[in-house]
């Protein structure tokens, strides 16, 4: 989950203050989206145009770096480069078609050029009051300044409209995490017209410095703090490992905050306290690529669980992944966060998916008559990168796929299909595993939340993998009972209950399902 941090230059507000070196061109950039008229921030891309009529991308200074040599930009922006010529290309956030342009720099008069662009778009969530939020972001090794420039423009550039900045802990570490700084009323203070800060907490515990232990935790949207913020010895160099964090889920919840397991199936803890119902949603690829639907979100779903997809960046915003979800009248966290937890959501760093089973949206939860049900399936992909497709999974296996389509400077997939249900299930819809990478050198993902299918109120539930996770939790409490350090038996026993009281709740389910 950890990355390689990127450098920050603090944003030139004024060029009058900076001399322009000789034989450099000043540039300045006037982003737009249509069918906005302002211009904004967007990411930019320079390469210098060579002999052979090749491209080499150029590292910019004095704006802000993104991967793969990108850099956000806004009006108040400016980049000096040496005058020769150059291709550039322009986006904003995932919706938008690139655009490229080559100049000669030589031939620039004053050597300062001025490049405004209007952007197609070739989707408008927004317009359809679906929403973009990146649920897990912490800064480190910048100044406050710093901090506060990087979470006004990325999420811009990006056209991500809400972002939840996390405090979280790690000694000796945390000297260096800028975003610790950062309260409610000062993300709510710093936040636009255009992007949303809120506040959460990152709770956590490891066994050593990154090692898996009780497991990773959102809390959005609290009013406080619940510590300790980071549990144990492996993670602040004294106390014990005698407090779950499933403590600090219950303390959240009660105050009214969103809980949402963080790095996919990391920490022994995630299935206890999914089966317990204490988990509001679930991330992946929230600090990296790794991890699979398989691990988590499938087997929940086959056991009747309803989970809502979620994702992050954790350690900066390195790429596009982000949530959308429904909201009506004025955007707020609070809004956003309730739409997350009712499993309305679709998370993506690229892809544009729309799904409906029957005319019914992400989240819903239809009820079979006896005997077969055809369902009719509807489902659209849209990118600016080629995504390969899309997939409908029903019940964690793949039952029908569609390829994509080159049109117009972006790709489109349309899935229109029935399919024949006679037990309780769910259908969603991803895009393939094995993909291409987006602008940010990033593997593609997509994913939209299940719509749900009950017979006679009852949903799914596969014994088998009720029984798979009843032996993965009789491991984590072995493991969590031989290598947690315990001051008392009370300590032990609070951190063992929570694998007893799951493990319980489980074998009644089993046992009720009849099967």
């Amino acid at each position: 989950m950890w990355r390689t941090l990127h450098r920050l230059a603090l944003q030139q507000r004024e060029s009058n203050d900076v001399p322009l070196t000789e034989g450099h061109t000043r540039l300045r950039f006037r982003i737009g989206l249509a069918p906005e008229k302002s211009a904004g921030a967007g990411t930019i891309k320079i390469s210098q145009i060579t002999a052979d009529g090749g491209r080499e991308p150029l590292e910019l200074t004095g704006v802000i770096e993104r991967d793969n040599f990108w850099y956000t930009v806004d009006e108040s922006s400016f980049v000096d480069i040496p005058s020769q010529e150059v291709s550039i290309d322009i986006v904003k956030g995932i919706e938008s078609k690139m655009v490229t342009l080559d100049f000669d720099l030589t031939t620039v008069k004053n050597r300062e050029l001025v490049i405004p662009v209007n952007l197609e778009r070739f989707s408008h969530l927004a317009k359809q009051r679906m929403i973009s939020g990146n649920t897990h972001v912490h800064i480190m090794r910048q100044t406050y300044r710093q901090a506060t420039d990087y979470l006004q423009l990325v999420p811009e550039s990006d056209d991500l409209r809400l972002v939840w900045v996390s405090h979280l802990r790690r000694i000796p570490d945390e000297r260096e995490y800028i975003t610790n700084q950062f309260t409610p009323s000062s993300l709510h203070a710093i936040s636009t017209d255009k992007v949303t800060l809120g506040f959460g907490e990152e709770h956590r515990h490891n066994f050593g410095i990154g090692g898996e232990g009780w497991g990773h935790v959102m809390l959005l949207d609290i009013p406080e703090l619940v510590r300790p913020v980071s549990i144990g010895p492996g993670i602040m160099r004294g106390g014990s490992d005698g407090r779950p964090v499933q403590k600090g889920i219950l303390a959240a919840r009660g105050s009214g905050g969103t809980v949402i397991w963080c790095h996919n199936d990391f920490g022994l803890e995630d299935i206890a306290n999914w089966t317990l119902g204490f988990i509001h949603a679930q991330n992946i690829f929230d600090g990296g690529s790794v991890g699979s639907y398989d691990a988590t979100f499938y087997r929940y779903l086959n056991v009747g669980m309803q989970v809502p997809f979620s994702t992050g960046t954790d350690w900066f915003i390195y790429d596009y992944s982000r949530a959308y979800v429904p909201i009506r009248g004025r955007v707020t966290s609070n809004k956003w966060l309730a739409a997350l937890r009712k499993g309305e959501s679709f998370i993506t760093n690229g892809p544009i998916i729309s799904f409906t089973a029957n005319q019914r949206d992400i989240g819903s939860t239809i009820q079979l008559e006896s005997g077969s049900n055809t369902v009719q399936v509807n489902a659209t992909g849209k990118g600016r990168t080629d995504f390969k497709g899309l997939e409908l999974i029903h019940n964690g296996h793949v039952v029908a796929t569609v390829e994509t389509q080159s049109t117009d400077g972006y790709f489109v997939a349309k899935m229109n299909t029935t399919v024949d249900l006679s037990e309780p299930g769910w259908l969603a819809v991803r895009v393939p595993i094995d993909n291409n990478k987006n602008i940010y050198d990033r593997l593609i993902f997509g994913h939209t939340s299940p719509i749900y299918f009950q017979q006679n109120g009852q949903s799914i539930f596969d014994p088998d993998v009720a029984l798979d996770l009843m032996v993965e939790m009789q491991q984590a409490r072995d493991k969590a009972a031989s290598t947690g350090q315990f001051d008392d038996e009370a300590a032990r026993n609070s951190v063992i209950g929570v694998y007893d009281r799951a493990i319980e709740r489980m074998e009644e389910l089993i046992e009720s399902s009849g099967k």
